[in-house]
């Protein structure tokens, strides 16, 4: 396996451009709509980027695109304010140039901070994790966890018996969805954190979190009854998972991949990243000289609940009060995390567009009836959700560079009623106001939408822009 630059087809709006100054506003129009596959990982980028990612992240190669577009080079500093599970730093490192991320949700930041850490030592992981497993699989047969094999009564009444102390605490299973993990591959997830949390106690936290994070991939992709669709689901249970195996194998894969990078880049560029709320940006530094990021979009992904799980498990989730000064945190996007305290709202009582779709969506609840809790709060989802960006935006600007570039992939939404909300128009309109202008809007891809109803053919399926709407500091 090789690092190296990959080419990348070029960038529409920045074609051929070599001063910012000089772009124009464009929008690209291509004569085919841009699906899926455009979004997807491609088999290059597996090494670090496969660590741990979240569902429908967006790819490397859009980075590097727009890397490319701004002209970055090892002198700049790269900002990710949202930065997720570190694709836009992993790709600055792998291209020598320095990055800053931020993010609130704290296992989002965790996963960041381990994809971009390559200065641990590849012979002293692999020294423990030969060690972790084979304390892991001696705890696993001593607590009857040998086989892999159950019918569903013995299932059943295994559920029923002592769980030898590796159990989750009562906040701990208040906190878990219901059916999202099965009795015995939770056991087996439990000693491995136990052991892990035990061999790497005198070490540095980033040995720690290395394992953990691989951890957390096993949870996701295979020990948990949890799938994405794209939003998460509960699946079948699993009488069991080859838990230890998973583990082994993953984090193998985790160390070669380390291994293989610093044999390839042996003075990489500096990263930091923060857990911190972007809407504040604390302890983010100055001078940056771009940013490339995807914030969340107004809809009804609770954030918190596709990494529950993992959260949990790593134990950077212990109960109700940690998980709410977690959403407290974050952009308001999702009727999971309004608080009746929240006046985000207020920051964009004066526009009128954004107010107008918030009526629209309120008068379209009421004309359909729908009462719950939920529903009355989905036109405060969007003037909370746009207040805030208003917030990022403007504790965002004097750390920035004079002239310097954004790009904010966004997504269009139907979530709230099949009510339209132009995410990448209104955000412009909002970014304006804080002293940004508008240079560009790239369509990135096109998603189907939910079927609308009572058309003239009962049923039509829409597409819904994704969009990367490229800013600039005035």
């Amino acid at each position: 396996m090789e690092f190296k630059t990959h080419k990348e087809p070029s960038c529409p709006v920045f074609q051929n451009v070599k001063n910012l100054n000089t772009m124009q506003l464009t929008t690209i129009s291509p004569s085919k709509p841009r699906n899926g596959a455009i979004n997807a990982l491609q088999k290059e980028d597996l090494p670090i980027h496969g660590w741990y990612r979240f569902v429908l992240s967006y790819p490397p190669h859009l980075v590097r695109q727009y890397m490319s577009a701004f002209g970055l080079t090892r002198g700049d500093l790269l900002l990710d304010p949202f930065c997720g599970t570190g694709t836009t730093l992993v790709e600055a490192r792998k291209h020598s140039i320095a990055s800053v991320g931020c993010d609130a949700h704290p296992f989002a930041a965790l996963v960041s901070r381990v994809k971009t850490n390559w200065a641990l030592d590849p012979k002293l992981l692999k020294h423990h994790l030969s060690r972790i497993l084979r304390r892991g699989e001696t705890l696993m047969l001593k607590h009857g966890l040998a086989s892999l094999s159950l019918d569903s009564k013995l299932f059943q009444e295994l559920a029923k018996l002592d769980r030898n102390g590796y159990t989750l605490t009562e906040d701990e299973e208040r906190l878990l969805p219901t059916g999202f993990l099965s009795h015995r591959p939770l056991q087996r997830l439990l000693i491995l954190r136990d052991e892990i949390e035990a061999e790497l106690e005198r070490r540095p936290p980033a040995y720690r979190e290395f394992f953990l994070v691989s951890l957390s991939c096993v949870v996701a992709n295979g020990a948990g009854n949890f799938a994405f669709g794209p939003e998460i689901y509960r699946t079948k249970p699993k009488s069991d998972y080859d838990v230890l195996g998973h583990f082994a194998r993953h984090t193998h894969q985790m160390i070669t991949d380390l291994a293989k990078i610093r044999t390839a880049i042996t003075n990489p560029a500096r990263c930091e990243v923060f857990g911190s709320d972007a809407r504040e940006l604390s302890g983010v530094p100055g001078d940056i000289s771009a940013v490339i990021t995807s914030p969340p979009y107004p809809n009804e992904k609770d954030y918190t609940r596709t990494t529950r799980v993992e959260s949990i498990i790593v134990g950077l989730l212990r109960d109700r009060q940690s998980l709410r000064q977690v959403k407290e945190s974050l952009l308001r996007s999702n009727t999971r995390n309004i608080f009746v305290e929240d006046a985000d709202s207020d920051e964009v009582s004066e526009f009128k567009s954004i107010q107008t779709v918030c009526k629209q969506i309120e008068h379209r609840r009421i004309e359909l009836k729908k009462d719950s809790g939920f529903e009355r709060l989905y036109h405060k989802v969007v003037a909370h959700y746009f207040g805030g960006m208003r917030r990022h935006l403007r504790a965002l600007r004097p750390k920035l560079r004079r002239g310097a570039p954004l790009a904010y992939v966004v997504g269009d939404q139907l979530s709230f009623l099949m009510v339209p909300v132009a995410t990448a128009k209104l955000l412009a309109e909002v970014a304006a106001a804080e002293g940004f202008k508008t240079i560009g809007c790239d369509l990135w891809r096109e998603r189907v939408g939910t079927k609308i109803r009572n058309s003239p053919t009962n049923e039509k399926t829409v597409r819904v822009k994704e969009e990367i709407l490229l800013l600039q500091k005035a």
